[in-house]
């Protein structure tokens, strides 16, 4: 008999099998690199303020909200979130591929040639980001949360 050994920062949705497409798929992304990547729960702990991610295509949102023991994900804008993330589907699936160190704070990344798509995205507010300026940190942790790339 085999058990799965629970991931030592789990990822819950708080409108349990009611979650809305992003909602499932952020938790998902989070899910997934908490547990291949166990050393991002520490950067996770650091995000004091809830981030929302808006689907422009899906019309829909989630909020992440990061606490000391576990990732909670609900449907649609929760609290006053820090960042906010206006992406398409497609487009958080491309930041998602996107490789990020020391918890978001070397964007290497972004120095890739998908790195330099999203980067036009941004430019050119196809994708938008709100709070990189004010809350930079944040924002690029975001980033290294939910990128699957090592």
């Amino acid at each position: 008999m085999t058990t799965a050994k629970p991931t030592a920062y789990p990822v819950t949705f708080f409108d349990g099998p009611e979650a809305n497409g992003v909602a499932t798929i952020v938790g998902t992304l989070l899910g997934q690199n908490f547990e291949n990547f166990p050393d991002r729960a520490k950067f996770a702990r650091k995000v004091s303020r809830p981030i929302t991610i808006v689907s422009t295509d899906t019309e829909e949102a989630c909020t992440i909200v990061l606490g000391t023991d576990k990732a909670v994900v609900y449907n649609d804008v929760v609290g006053r979130p820090s960042v906010t993330v206006y992406a398409t589907v497609d487009q958080l699936l491309e930041v998602s591929q996107l490789p990020m160190k020391a918890g978001g704070l070397i964007p290497v990344g972004f120095f890739t040639n998908r790195g330099i798509r999203v980067l036009k995205e941004i430019a050119t507010r196809r994708l938008v980001i709100k709070g990189l300026l004010t809350h930079t940190v944040t924002a690029l942790r975001t980033i290294a949360l939910v990128s699957a790339a090592d």
